[in-house]
């Protein structure tokens, strides 16, 4: 297999492909204009002055340039080559319109320097009022290619992803070694979180809710980087990285949702403070190499309530110390109520930021091989097992959102092709979760000097299949070499 050569990103300033607020305002804006234009005519004051706000968001940005392209690419939103997350209240709106654009074969819209008032206002209420239905969509094809209004360029999938590819390249490799940074803070943070409340230290919580807000922000422009960092499995005390990657989950779940950012900067705390209670306990339980015992499990099922326990003595009063009380204190306790600790007094269902927690916590517990459960099982299988007690234990949504999230091969994985070539899973596609994004790191001659990026959505690589997620330990690799590389 030839080798790619490698390509210098140090000259990228990462926030020169980063979109700010003025971009993220201006999809916020052509959203809100084409939903009013769906529910209200031409000529109501409403439409009118999301009219008025959308061209005024677009003459703040042509500062930089004349033309302005609004387009998706695979989950993310793009203001030309500058990258936003568009995932507010209108979010699901949003996805239910691109998803009719994308049976048309479109995936943006450009505005050049010509656009007027009326071509816009035409424009929106035209495409809006499209009925898309899969017996129409040769038909407005055809429509949608006969409207020619000045100012404005209908881009299809195939002129988008022709503008990008260099570009998502660099937004990967820079949003990785952004990641590592971010995930690693993290990582000290909950290592300091055990080490304070095991010795009664006070806790540095302005630290805790930063880099909290760090994962957030990261999870906000790409969440596959991060999620990616949860696969490494060969750490010396696993407790932190647990911790860690629990929130990880959570927050990218929570993002899912559409939660604002105070409950995700809360759920995020919750989740790094789910098992402080087990500072508690002795510590030859907690690193007992063999499976639990009777007695063992006895012990383990108090770490809930000492959990709650230590975060009410430990931290200030508050919305986040009472939330990551309650959630530490229900994340065991199933939707139908049994599970641990035991309800007496007044049976509830948990709260959501519990559920979630439920659910990342068992899928990381289940992959990782936690020292009482000996060995590790596949995410598949992991899945799997989890589905078999949805609606009992897990939450129904939150789980199929999990699954959803998290991918058939997560980024991470280390997966044997078709081709008899190893490769990392780097991220994975909405529009096509059996061929994620990949570094193939090998083939049936050795390993690769330089890792080749390979996405195997493109029609390029439609030989190239996954057949399996492999063990990297039964190949004589190590996952983390390459998710810490470049």
């Amino acid at each position: 297999m030839s080798k790619t050569t490698p390509i210098d990103y140090s000259h990228l300033d990462l926030m020169r492909v980063l979109g700010g607020p003025e971009e993220e305002r201006l999809v916020n804006a052509f959203f809100v204009m084409y939903k009013t234009a769906r529910i209200v005519d031409a000529t109501n004051a409403m439409f009118a002055r999301q009219a008025d706000a959308f061209m005024e968001r677009l003459q703040v940005l042509r500062i930089e340039r004349r033309d302005l392209a609004i387009k998706r690419v695979s989950r993310r939103f793009f203001v030309n080559d500058r990258m936003v997350r568009f995932n507010e209240a209108g979010n699901i709106g949003a996805d239910a319109i691109l998803e009719e654009w994308r049976l048309l074969g479109l995936a943006g819209v450009r505005f050049s320097s010509q656009l007027t008032r009326q071509n816009l206002i035409d424009f929106v209420v035209f495409i809006a009022g499209l009925k898309v239905t899969p017996d129409s969509v040769d038909e407005l094809s055809g429509r949608i290619r006969s409207c020619m209004l000045e100012g404005i360029e209908l881009l299809s999938v195939q002129q988008v992803e022709e503008e990008l590819p260099a570009f998502s390249d660099a937004v990967r490799t820079r949003f990785r070694r952004s990641a590592r940074e971010t995930f690693f803070r993290a990582m000290a943070v909950a290592e300091d979180i055990i080490a304070s409340t095991s010795r009664g230290r006070e806790l540095n919580m302005s630290r805790t809710r930063r880099v909290v807000q760090g994962l957030i922000e990261h999870i906000l422009k790409d969440e596959s980087s991060l999620i990616e960092l949860t696969a490494i499995r060969d750490y010396d005390d696993y407790t932190y990285a647990h911790s860690t990657n629990v929130c990880v989950y959570a927050l990218t779940l929570g993002v899912q949702l559409g939660l604002d950012r105070p409950r995700l900067s809360q759920l995020g705390f919750s989740a790094l403070f789910h098992d402080v209670g087990k500072v508690k306990l002795p510590e030859d339980l907690i690193r007992k190499p063999a499976r639990f015992d009777e007695n063992d499990w006895l012990q383990m099922k108090q770490h809930p309530l000492l959990g709650a326990k230590t975060i009410l003595r430990h931290i200030d009063h508050d919305v986040y110390a009472a939330r990551a009380a309650r959630s530490a204190f229900e994340h065991h306790i199933n939707i139908d109520l049994s599970g641990y600790p035991q309800l007496v007094v007044e049976q509830r269902r948990p709260n959501l930021f519990a559920r979630i927690i439920s659910i990342a916590d068992t899928f990381d517990a289940l992959t990782s091989g936690r020292v009482y459960m000996k060995e590790s099982i596949t995410p598949a299988e992991a899945m799997r097992r989890m589905h078999g007690q949805t609606g009992r234990k897990y939450d129904p949504l939150l789980l199929k959102l999990f699954v959803d999230m998290i991918g058939i091969y997560p980024p991470g994985s280390m997966v044997l092709l078709s081709t008899r070539e190893v490769a990392l899973v780097v991220s994975h596609s909405k529009d096509d979760m059996a061929r994620p994004f990949v570094r193939i790191i090998g083939n049936d001659k050795g390993l690769l000097e330089i890792p080749e990026w390979v996405d195997l959505s493109h029609p390029d690589n439609a030989r190239r299949q996954i057949v399996r997620i492999i063990d990297p330990r039964k190949y004589g690799l190590r996952a983390s070499d390459y998710i810490l590389s470049d």
